[in-house]
């Protein structure tokens, strides 16, 4: 019976070299860098997010955490390599990326490779630094900051000019109302009038707020102030709903252009004051 050569006995005769055996073996794969790192050469470390796929829902969380964590020390100038931003700036950025922890990942991403353009000597640290401060805009960009989704109670000013500004978002439609049975005057010896206006008197020709068809002179009037920068004013009167037709601002006031001589009515020592109800809701 004739037994097979083993590698040993080919090797003692010279058909295998240890080299040839050591070409059979493939080179383990490099394992990607997490944490901090540098290269030959670099001014400073930077920070390696992990592979963000490959990760577990948990591991996933505290690896976001752990990355936030990391670019916010050197964002701030913990690690002395040159960049330092004004921590009230970095916090700005915290709190975009606490309320949307899953653009933790893509940041990361993006500022490695601002790190690595820095420490590399290809791109300067104030680069790096305008990115950071960028971020609050360009991740939020296209959202609503500041939903009315609560419901203010206000007395009007009719002293005053635009009052008490509100956000509100695309498509939300809120709803102002006046008390009417409170009452005042726009003069001296001018009618006593609520939030509907003095009916009798005209708008035509004048330089009030709102002067197109609906408006009356003292009316409780509201302005809308879009983000992308028009604004257009309505009249509410005791009760006006509106439906938002981008992201914006709503604020109030009464129909008139001067305010030094109006005032309420007075009975028995009580003076009136227009109560004011802003609240969210369907039409």
């Amino acid at each position: 019976m004739i037994r097979p050569i083993r590698p040993l006995v080919l090797l003692a005769f010279g058909l295998l070299s240890p080299v040839a055996l050591a070409k059979k073996k493939k080179a383990a794969p490099e394992a990607p860098k997490v944490g901090w790192s540098r290269e030959e050469g670099w001014a400073g470390d930077c920070y390696y997010p992990p592979q963000w796929d490959s990760l577990d829902q948990m591991t996933r969380m505290d690896a976001r955490n752990a990355a936030l964590d990391g670019m916010e020390s050197q964002w701030k100038g913990d690690r002395n390599d040159g960049l330092s931003i004004d921590p009230d700036k970095v916090t700005d950025v915290d709190t975009v990326l606490l309320g949307r922890p899953e653009k933790i990942e893509a940041v990361s991403v993006q500022n490695l490779a601002k790190c690595q353009a820095v420490m590399s000597g290809q791109a300067s640290a104030s680069d790096w630094s305008s990115w950071v401060l960028s971020l609050p805009a360009a991740l939020t960009e296209g959202e609503c900051q500041r939903p009315l989704d609560y419901t203010m109670f206000d007395y009007l000013d009719i002293g005053a000019g635009w009052q008490r500004p509100l956000g509100i978002c695309q498509g939300e439609t809120i709803h102002i109302t006046g008390s009417v049975k409170d009452r005042y005057r726009l003069s001296e010896k001018g009618n006593w009038i609520n939030v509907e206006g003095d009916t009798s008197g005209t708008v035509a020709g004048t330089d009030l707020p709102c002067n197109e068809e609906g408006c009356f002179p003292g009316q409780l009037i509201m302005r809308f102030q879009a983000e992308s920068g028009w604004e257009k004013v309505y009249p509410v009167g005791a009760r006006l709903a509106f439906t938002a037709p981008e992201h914006g601002t709503i604020s109030y006031r009464i129909n008139d252009d001067s305010f030094f001589d109006n005032s309420w009515y007075k009975s028995r020592g009580i003076e009136d004051h227009t109560a004011i109800e802003v609240s969210p809701g369907a039409e």
